[in-house]
């Protein structure tokens, strides 16, 4: 039995992409709707650009995910290292 990684080794980069950056882009707005709570306005401003930018990468990784499940480009993905495998 082998040792679980954190990031999966059969998913395509862009799935493992869009998951950690949508997860991250909701911790940013948690702390972006903190900050606003609080009236700190430098740390809602930091967050609030965070979440933006999570979400532009999720999005694009999403698209990039879709097309790849769309045109079978991962019909025979075999359990590689991150470094090998496939977008």
């Amino acid at each position: 039995m082998g040792k679980k990684t954190f990031i999966p080794k059969d998913k395509p980069k862009s799935w493992v992409v869009f998951v950690l950056s949508a997860l991250l882009g909701l911790a940013f707005g948690l702390c972006a709707f903190a900050a606003t709570s609080y009236g700190w306005l430098i740390a809602k401003a930091i967050f609030t650009t965070g979440f933006a930018a999570c979400w532009a990468v999720a999005a694009l990784a999403g698209v990039t995910c879709g097309i790849g499940i769309a045109t079978g480009r991962y019909a025979s993905l075999q359990e590689k290292p991150w470094r090998d495998q496939s977008w």
